[in-house]
């Protein structure tokens, strides 16, 4: 059954990859292209098409053999892609942290399996390296091909065995339409998810494989209909949804399908697009190394923003590394030398040979050894969180949370840290600070205090609202039953909050300030008081990257860890807004207090970021839990906590919305 006449050379095919490589490019490197990411879904398709045709032919002719795919697959995409892993990997040991060069190494296993796309899906979050900082997230989209393409040839030959063409494209646009429409309800419930795994986006490349059965447009039709999907494509560049793709993906994936549709005769949109064939010729390889390229760049100039003439450098140095990937590695690898069998055999040696690197450089910790003694505390953002806490579980609420000190169920005297990632981030100074042996410290962390009740966060999460709201009755119900707990701690990402408060944006804060005095006022207890903790000082990225390296010898641009005057007014601007909001509660109680750290660790235009010689930030916004015990000692005295908590153990009266210095 004839399924495909035998495919021809396209150049505006060429032409449109090259419309797409340099839509990432742009985008990516600075340009004015808010949607210029969208250029991966161009490629979806046209992938999805060329692929689709060259099999759709061997089926028809009898020549199909999954072997001989698999042979061409991997003579067209390993030799440059495991030529960029082992440069990228080699790389790393010069500029890589030894936490980023593990993290690193896991990533570029996962590339050479073709996996990638699963390990930046789950490693993508709120604490984990910058996605725009890991060398390799755009090898995601080389993943989701060759998930794809694992699948695709046997379901192909079964629809060609089923049915005539006419049969197989109607099948084909079914699935098309039914994965579509999945794909942009799962985008509502599953974002990150309908981004990178291969399912949600199958569609596409689906899309791709219809127009090899669909009958050729004429000409007249065809330069209305490449027109039009130009117009399209150019919509989805120009577009910038706060999340992708949903529906955003019809764009450019129709856009792209209008433009490939097979026409009986050259239009004159074809033959324009032709002119850029050339750059479409390395644009595989363009699309490997520009990538790793910028993101190397950031990361020598210590996670800084390149400026114009860098960049445009840096887009040079891309090119010429493409054009001789294309012309000394893909090329002369595309050739067939050996039968598929041992085509195949060598392909799969190879990656075994990337992946046992990588499993060594993962296996070693990164190589800590690069780095001087002083450095290690501060080899990765894991170890700048490691602070030992063991889970206990509660009889008034269900779950199991961080608790320390004395048991929690027998502690004479409780104290509850309620916040996010800030209550982790404090509770190693409390302890550190503690000197009460019948005292027991429970970290409540999760959603912030002045949130789920009647207030929440605009978020794309449908579980979220439900979440938040759980855990705020479980803090109210806690505090409620329990009348030993002293000590109720209340912090958070504070600065956050007022523009992402749902229905109160751009300005929650008088909404937080009456979430806030009313949740005290239901939890108040004889002999309770309530910290309410402000914000360390937030940093810019560049000052912490800075510090983090200077101890190191890696590859990177001087820099300066401190603060300049002009930093330093405006750190104090963005938090003086929640800061005054938290004192102007404690005013509202006889039984609060404010802690403003920003208020002492920023004066006379600088910021106080070390302390005995130890840098204290993890990232621009959390402490580290691993600082030595007399630094977080230092450190709570340096904020006014340790008077502020000692004022309410010797039973002296802190006076209402002081800050810690003036309890003191």
């Amino acid at each position: 059954m004839e399924l495909s006449t035998k495919p021809g050379y396209r150049a505006d095919i060429d032409g449109l990859r090259a419309v797409a490589v340099l839509s990432v490019f742009a985008f990516h490197y600075g340009g004015p292209i808010r949607g210029g990411f969208t250029g991966v879904d161009v490629f979806f398709v046209i992938s999805g098409f060329l692929i689709t045709q060259v099999l759709a032919a061997e089926i028809a002719s009898g020549t199909f053999s999954v072997l001989s795919f698999y042979d061409r697959r991997m003579r067209r995409i390993l030799p440059a892609l495991l030529t960029m892993l082992a440069a990228v990997l080699l790389a790393g040991r010069l500029m890589l942290s030894p936490g980023d060069y593990a993290a690193l190494a896991n990533s570029t296993a996962a590339a050479a399996f073709g996996v990638s796309n699963i390990f930046f899906h789950t490693h993508t979050g709120y604490f984990d390296q910058a996605a725009d900082l890991m060398p390799l997230l755009h090898t995601w989209s080389l993943a989701v091909e060759e998930q794809f393409y694992l699948v695709w040839p046997l379901l192909l030959l079964a629809l060609a065995a089923a049915g005539s063409r006419i049969a197989v494209a109607a099948t084909l646009a079914a699935i098309v339409l039914v994965a579509c429409i999945g794909s942009i309800i799962y985008f509502q419930f599953e974002p990150k998810a309908a981004f990178y795994m291969a399912l949600p986006r199958a569609w596409e490349l689906a899309l791709g494989a219809l127009l090899v059965f669909l009958p050729p447009l004429s000409r007249g039709v065809g330069e209305i209909t490449a027109v039009v999907g130009l117009v399209l494509i150019g919509i989805g560049f120009t577009l910038s949804p706060g999340k992708f793709p949903g529906q955003f993906a019809l764009y450019p994936c129709i856009g792209a399908a209008l433009v490939i549709w097979p026409r009986a005769q050259s239009t004159i949109s074809g033959r324009l697009l032709g002119w850029l064939a050339p750059v479409g010729l390395i644009s595989y390889s363009l699309y490997l190394w520009h990538w790793p390229v910028w993101v190397y760049f950031r990361i020598y100039i210590n996670n800084g923003q390149p400026d114009a003439a860098e960049a445009a450098a840096l887009a040079v140095v891309s090119i010429v590394l493409a054009t001789l990937s294309y012309r000394f590695v893909e090329q002369p690898l595309r050739k067939p030398r050996w039968n598929a069998q041992r085509t195949v055999s060598a392909g799969l040696a190879c990656i075994a040979t990337i992946f046992c690197a990588s499993m060594y450089v993962d296996s070693a910790d990164g190589l800590p050894q690069r780095l001087s003694p002083q450095a290690q505390a501060m080899r990765s953002l894991e170890v700048m969180w490691e602070w030992p806490c063991k889970e206990q579980r509660l009889d008034v609420i269900p779950g199991a949370y961080c608790v320390f000190g004395a048991p929690w169920q027998t502690a004479k005297r409780k104290t509850v840290i309620w916040g996010d990632s800030h209550a982790q981030h404090f509770a190693p100074i409390f302890d550190a600070i503690n000197a009460d042996p019948e005292r027991s410290f429970l970290v409540f962390a999760g959603c912030s205090a002045v949130l789920g009740d009647e207030l929440f966060l605009a978020t794309p999460d449908p579980t979220y609202a439900d979440r938040c709201r759980l855990f705020h009755s479980n803090g109210v119900k806690l505090l409620k039953e329990d009348a030993s707990i002293t000590q109720v701690v209340l912090t958070a990402n504070w600065m956050e909050l007022p523009w992402r408060i749902q229905g109160h944006s751009p300005d929650g804060l008088p909404a937080m300030t009456d979430a806030m005095m009313k949740l005290i006022k239901e939890t108040s207890a004889p002999g309770r008081r309530f910290f309410l903790m402000g914000m360390v000082p937030p940093l810019p990225l560049e000052i912490v990257e800075c510090a983090a390296r200077e101890s190191t010898n890696l590859l990177r641009r001087a820099c300066v860890s401190t603060v300049r005057p002009s930093d330093a007014d405006a750190i104090k601007r963005r938090t003086a807004p929640t800061d005054a909001m938290l004192i102007e509660v404690a005013k509202s109680f006889p039984n609060a207090a404010a802690v403003i750290p920003t208020e002492k660790m920023c004066r006379n235009d600088a910021c106080e970021l070390a302390l005995n010689g130890e840098f204290l930030y993890r990232d621009q916004g959390h402490i580290r839990r691993n600082l030595l015990l007399q630094t977080k000692k230092d450190f709570a005295d340096k904020i006014g906590l340790t008077a502020a908590l000692a004022g309410n153990s010797q039973g002296a009266a802190v006076r209402p919305g002081l800050t810690g210095s003036e309890a003191r």
